[in-house]
């Protein structure tokens, strides 16, 4: 009888947030008295299916070692590569061939900045996605008129409106098999393939993930301004103080 698959969180942290422009990375951010990365770890770890959570940082950040000690069942890995892309699949390539992690197993990749997932979306994307051939991921349809823009004069001007019928907006955890992931990664970047998240590596390779609903809580932080809103949604404070150095 074949062996169940197990699942895994992968949080890549190798950023340096430059976006942020806090002066530190966004992961490192004070929210509500604890850094958004211990938040978002904290959300994988809610679902007790969810096996380990590994947190891929740089060689010389030392901060999610000291911020995340003591936890069960994380682990932080100095793998981080130059881009998101890369550092997902370093991970996957160091779990692989170590057997830490089976090339069947699912692994959830979620974003550092992203720390408002809630257990039910959590829930509910394993529940869904681990019944199906490919895997899927969180996202919610779009709402908003799109607009396409143009500059002009150096000021953004309307070229047309976009039809968002269809339309969706990726969250994470995306969660596909581990050896398809990263077979799909490792493709991707050989080829000159610009991917934008996990899903989208995927989707090159003529995989069709499934849509899962996901939550407004489950924003991604990449500017200042976006930790006070996030911070609203998840009724904490917000500072740019590190929680740890």
């Amino acid at each position: 009888m074949p062996k169940a698959a197990k699942y895994y969180g992968l949080i890549p942290a190798g950023g340096s947030g430059q976006r942020f422009g806090a002066g530190f990375p966004k992961q490192y951010a004070n929210l509500g008295g604890v850094a958004v990365l211990k938040h978002s770890v904290r959300a994988l770890l809610a679902d007790p299916r969810v096996e380990a959570v590994y947190v891929v940082v740089s060689g010389n950040d030392g901060r999610a070692e000291r911020l995340l000690e003591g936890m069960a069942r994380v682990e932080v890995l100095a793998l981080a590569g130059p881009e998101r892309a890369n550092t997902v699949l370093n991970a996957l390539m160091h779990l692989l061939a170590g057997d830490r992690v089976a090339s069947t197993d699912w692994v959830l990749v979620h974003d550092a900045a992203r720390p408002g997932l809630s257990a039910a979306a959590l829930a509910r994307l394993i529940d869904h996605a681990g019944d199906h051939a490919v895997g899927g991921l969180l996202a919610l349809p779009v709402v908003d008129t799109l607009k396409n823009s143009a500059l002009m004069d150096g000021v953004a001007s309307v070229q047309h409106t976009v039809p968002r019928a269809g339309l969706w907006s990726a969250q994470t955890p995306q969660m596909f098999r581990a050896q398809a992931l990263a077979h799909a990664i490792a493709g991707c970047l050989e080829q000159g393939k610009v991917i934008t998240d996990d899903a989208s590596a995927m989707e090159i390779f003529g995989h069709a993930p499934l849509l899962i609903p996901g939550h407004i809580e489950n924003m991604k932080i990449t500017l200042p301004a976006d930790l006070e809103v996030v911070a609203k949604l998840l009724g904490l404070g917000a500072g740019p103080a590190l929680e740890i150095t």
